[in-house]
């Protein structure tokens, strides 16, 4: 097993960090596949990236607000004062 750095994060660690940096940032998976390496894109989706902590924002800011309602983590990730205001106008 390979050395934990300081801070209890490994080098291999990085590799994690770039392919989900790079499916995050839009850049499509056949083309990290291949910059990690990869034979098969699923090595890439499935171990390499990771959910990033903004995801239901990322998500939420696809939609406009109608949508975003509809999504289970709404919620979660939009403030009390959105929604009652969105509840309001019906």
């Amino acid at each position: 097993m390979a050395a934990k750095a300081a801070g209890g994060m490994r080098f291999h660690d990085l590799r994690h960090a770039y392919a989900t940096w790079l499916v995050t940032d839009g850049v499509p998976i056949n083309l990290v596949q291949r910059v990690m390496g990869h034979e098969q894109a699923p090595t890439t989706l499935n171990r390499y990236t990771h959910t990033p902590d903004d995801y239901a924002a990322r998500v939420l800011a696809a939609f406009d607000g109608s949508a975003a309602s509809l999504l289970p983590f709404a919620e979660e990730a939009t403030p009390d004062s959105v929604l009652d205001e969105d509840e309001e106008g019906l």
